[in-house]
């Protein structure tokens, strides 16, 4: 599931602290560091940032589920070990 955006002057980001579990996983296991920012928020320095443009392309690209395969096609044949 694509997680919504926060905004914070102007910027649109998301935390990777705040996405799913499973997300939080793969972005920092595929994520050019560069990409990760931080955002001075009042007085606090929020450190694991990614601007939502970069996240919405990594979701996409990275982590977006695969759509279900769709059944063979009436009068397929169907491989050894596979149900006919």
């Amino acid at each position: 599931m694509l997680v919504p955006a926060e905004l914070y002057r102007g910027i649109e980001f998301i935390r990777i602290s705040k996405l799913p579990v499973g997300q939080q996983q793969r972005i920092k296991a595929t994520l050019a560091p560069v990409l990760i920012i931080k955002i001075l928020i009042g007085s606090t320095i929020v450190p694991d940032c990614i601007q939502y443009s970069d996240y919405r392309a990594w979701y996409e690209t990275t982590f977006k589920p695969a759509p279900p395969l769709s059944p063979a096609p009436s009068g397929a044949i169907a491989l050894a070990g596979e149900p006919g």
